[in-house]
């Protein structure tokens, strides 16, 4: 690899104005830890998300000796990783496999991520309502019953143990014949997501030091990497780049992936006499079969999530009128569903942004001297990300896995055409989903 050289500035920061609905229910966090005056490590970490906590968390139990440093621009637990539905997947499917090989790696990697995150939560005893209860991918609509079917195609090829849901067990879980049918599936796991982030960030190992509100404005390399910020400097000769999409606002690996909002809407605690309409289970999770389906939680504490709507997110900005837009698109999803619910206040909505690729690529491992890229990339962002971040630390430390030389095989993510050519088609394919699959949301 070439040496990085010369000094990164970002075009944007992260963007903490629109409100975190899980971060809201939390009781407020100690002080943070500002990144003040100079300091020096043997390890740099931009970015507190799930991939760069696992990768920090991992390298510190492998190189106990080493010093390492964890700057995060918001809190830990109110950007992306704090912001998805709390579906920690072991297996996922969309269906329609096009390469078997490079689906049953990626399946592997969401039971790496999300066996590690179980062991993590456990261990520590980090209280963000862990639940087994798996996944229901659901239908409402014919072409939302095409979809199923592939889905349970997909986890039909991957050899993944799925069984069939009918309507009316659907109503007893849920309390609505909103659904014509569903496919679940076990092993996987559902959370408080903005817990869980808080707490992984307050258990880190005590040679993981952790700085948060403390955005970065610069990179600078000369033998070795500088951090800087509004308040300090941190420099190490080893830097991790686990910034998600806000990596390529330093202009490292752009054209890479498609940036793709959803948003989500988070209620406050139903009352007993309005829990009476959303069916016996006590809590569970239902995840979209069509790509223009709602994502929806009853969580252990009584709250619905609502989670829908795709938009092109290269601005990586959600202004109020969007926000607004959406927390009326939300209620008008769970009156839906639930009619006696539609007016039921909501604790947040907000925007939450992923990456998607052209070839179900990786951006993963080292892009110069020192330097690595850790950013999730598809589907089950979060288990996929730990796993990504546990792997490139033990890949850094010498230790050898299946699960590693699996990850090396798959391909580097594909080349994208820039802009405004791909923000056309990507929305053009938008729309088509939105008009072809109504029905759904």
């Amino acid at each position: 690899m070439a040496p990085l050289t010369g000094s990164r500035k970002p075009r944007i920061l992260p963007y903490d104005g629109v409100k975190n609905g899980w971060y809201a229910t939390l009781p407020d966090p100690a002080p943070a830890r500002v990144l003040t005056g100079d300091i020096t490590a043997d390890w740099l970490v931009l970015g507190g998300g799930a991939c760069g906590l696992s990768f920090a968390r991992r390298l510190a139990e492998l190189r106990p000796d080493d010093s390492i440093a964890v700057i995060e621009g918001m809190r830990v637990g109110y950007g992306t990783s704090g912001r998805n539905a709390g579906f920690m997947l072991s297996h996922h499917s969309h269906g329609g496999i096009k390469n078997l090989d490079a689906a049953k790696k990626s399946d592997r990697l969401f039971q790496t991520g999300r066996n590690y995150l179980r062991e993590i939560v456990e261990h520590h005893q980090i209280r963000c309502n862990w639940s087994d209860w798996g996944q229901i991918y659901v239908s409402a609509s014919p072409p939302g019953d095409a979809h199923l079917g592939d889905v349970a195609n997909g986890f039909e090829t991957l050899g993944i143990a799925h069984t069939a849901v009918d309507r009316d067990e659907l109503e007893s879980i849920t309390g609505t014949r909103f659904y014509n049918s569903g496919v679940r599936v076990d092993g996987g796991s559902l959370v408080q997501p903005a817990a869980m982030m808080r707490g992984l960030g307050e258990t880190l190992p005590t040679n993981v030091t952790l700085y948060e509100d403390s955005p970065v404005t610069e990179i600078r390399s000369d033998n070795g990497f500088t951090l800087t910020t509004d308040k300090g400097t941190a420099r190490a000769p080893k830097l991790i780049l686990a910034t998600n999409l806000f990596t390529e606002e330093m202009g490292f690996k752009r054209h890479r992936v498609v940036p793709i909002a959803s948003f989500g809407s988070l209620t406050r605690p139903l009352s007993d006499d309005e829990k009476k309409h959303v069916g016996t289970a006590g809590e569970f999770g239902l995840l979209p079969s069509s790509p223009n389906g709602s994502t929806v939680r009853l969580t252990q504490d009584g709250r619905i999530l609502m989670r829908n709507t795709l938009w092109y997110a290269r601005s990586k900005r959600f202004e109020d009128e969007l926000i607004a837009r959406m927390e009326a698109r939300h209620r008008q999803s769970i009156a839906e569903r639930w009619p006696a619910l539609g007016e039921v206040d909501f604790d947040g909505t907000w925007g939450g942004i992923m990456a998607f690729t052209r070839n179900e690529g990786t951006v993963w491992g080292e892009i110069a001297d020192n330097l690595y890229i850790l950013m999730t990339t598809d589907t089950a962002p979060m288990t996929r990300g730990t796993a990504l971040g546990k792997l490139l630390a033990e890949d850094l430390s010498g230790v050898d896995s299946e699960e590693l030389r699996a990850l090396k095989q798959m391909p580097q993510a594909a080349l994208l055409p820039p802009d405004p050519i791909l923000k056309l088609y990507t929305e053009h394919r938008i729309r088509g989903i939105e008009r072809n699959e109504a029905g759904e949301k």
